[in-house]
């Protein structure tokens, strides 16, 4: 090899070098477009699905309040201390329930519902347990 072999073979080895730094730019570039399309659009989608838990552990540590209540009666039922440390906004109300004494022909319907109003982006929650006095006990 001679010496002007051997000063072409630099050149284009620089060449290469230099190619490939603007290549690694640009890959760099295209991996940033990339990760920023897949945060906007897994993040809404994680934050729905959080939400949405939310929504459900309420629902469901609501039906065991409602289920541990022993004899509910419209100005006794109270919600617990630990159901209140947890959702301090919540409230209990006591209602009548008619209509399903005439379609189950028992008297003494008792409809209990845990309200909770909108927080943190959450609509507001509704959950209703009915009850039925045991025999020999009159409805409130």
């Amino acid at each position: 090899m001679n010496a002007r072999a051997a000063g072409v073979l630099c050149q284009q080895i620089s060449c290469w070098r230099t190619s490939r730094n603007g290549s690694l730019m640009a890959e760099l570039i295209i991996a940033a477009v990339i990760t920023g399309v897949v945060t906007l659009t897994v993040g809404p989608a994680v934050s729905a699905i959080l939400r949405q838990q939310e929504r459900r552990r309420f629902e469901t540590l609501a039906k065991v309040e409602l289920g541990n209540l022993q004899n509910p009666q419209a100005n006794r039922s109270v919600l617990s201390d630990w159901f209140l440390r947890r959702y301090p906004d919540a409230t209990i109300s006591c209602d009548a329930a008619p209509a399903l004494d005439e379609v189950l022909l028992m008297a003494g319907a008792v409809r209990l519902t845990i309200q909770r109003p909108e927080v943190n982006g959450i609509p507001a929650q509704s959950v209703s347990l009915v009850f039925w006095p045991a025999t020999g006990e009159e409805a409130p």
